[in-house]
């Protein structure tokens, strides 16, 4: 007989790709992993494995029990959503990731309200960029994903993923406070000369950021690269160069740097990341319905 959790090991480690990331993501020794691997190819009866330098390669018969494995998962995922259906009150457990805008803006009062209507469910929030949130959902690090998407190159197209609306907002450019004869929109080829304040190369708002001003016929003199919006403001209203900021980014902030809507507009979309074996369960509807109550409150954002 196979166990359960040990095809979850070997799930975890196809997708990693070495027995240490694995043993990280779970939590357990990597000698833990290896012991419980080696028990599972003699439930097998079968090598699942091989190895290519550090990494580790499945074999053919590994290929098709992670198959099974994912198919497996998915099953006790549905049969968890659909015990919780069969309770009188919402409670456990609920993993939630979010981009760092929608985390610092939106999350606090869902947690919070959800907290309130539902004292015994517990909520762990983590802030985290889209290319990581994914990987996360998908491994069921996390039961939903606040995510964004730019343009058709930041385009979700996950396999076993649904997606749910959340917020659609400008993508504005934020100068040097008292800087004069810019008028609204600020053609984006008018910048070329500029140096720019951009966040991690890795993502998404940069990589959409570098494709536009490419499209308006220049590359993007970058100064500085920063994960957190605060620093990037400080360095715009400090003259130190131009930046891209989505709405969520100026919600609920004194920002002195001048803000405005650029041509050919720029826009990010916000939704929301589920599995569809994970949609029924109590908890994963509660924060969706929440997070599209408030951000239907909110509103759009308004430019300074």
């Amino acid at each position: 007989m196979l166990g359960v959790w040990r095809l979850q090991l070997l799930r975890e480690v196809a997708r990693r790709g070495t027995i240490r990331a694995a043993a990280t993501a779970l939590s357990i020794t990597p000698s833990a992993v290896s012991q419980q691997l080696r028990i599972l190819e003699a439930e097998a009866g079968v090598p699942l494995l091989e190895r290519s330098g550090r990494r580790i390669r499945l074999t053919d018969a590994g290929e098709r029990l992670v198959r099974h494995a994912d198919t497996i998962t998915a099953a006790i995922t549905a049969a968890e959503s659909e015990l919780a259906t069969s309770q009188h009150e919402i409670a456990g457990t609920l993993r939630v990731a979010a981009i760092p805008t929608a985390a610092r803006a939106i999350l606090p009062a869902a947690i919070a309200a959800l907290g309130r209507a539902h004292p015994r469910l517990r909520l762990l929030l983590r802030d985290l960029e889209t290319s990581e949130s994914l990987p996360a959902l998908l491994g069921d690090e996390v039961d939903l994903a606040v995510v964004d998407e730019y343009d058709e190159a930041t385009r979700i197209l996950e396999p076993g993923v649904d997606l749910i609306d959340l917020i659609a907002e400008p993508i504005l450019v934020a100068l040097t406070p008292g800087r004069s004869g810019d008028t609204a929109p600020v053609p984006l080829a008018s910048l070329a000369d500029e140096r720019w304040i951009m966040d991690t190369e890795a993502s998404g708002i940069c990589r959409a950021v570098t494709r536009a001003c490419r499209g308006a016929g220049f590359e993007p003199h970058v100064r500085s690269n920063c994960r957190d919006y605060s620093v990037t403001i400080a360095l715009v209203e400090a003259g130190l160069g131009v930046a891209m900021l989505p709405g969520l980014a100026l919600r609920d902030r004194g920002i002195r740097a001048r803000v405005l809507p650029v041509d050919p507009p720029l826009e990010r979309r916000v939704r929301i990341a589920v599995k569809p074996e994970r949609r029924a369960h109590p908890a994963v509807g509660a924060m969706v319905a929440e997070l599209q109550r408030i951000a239907a409150a909110t509103g759009p954002v308004q430019i300074p």
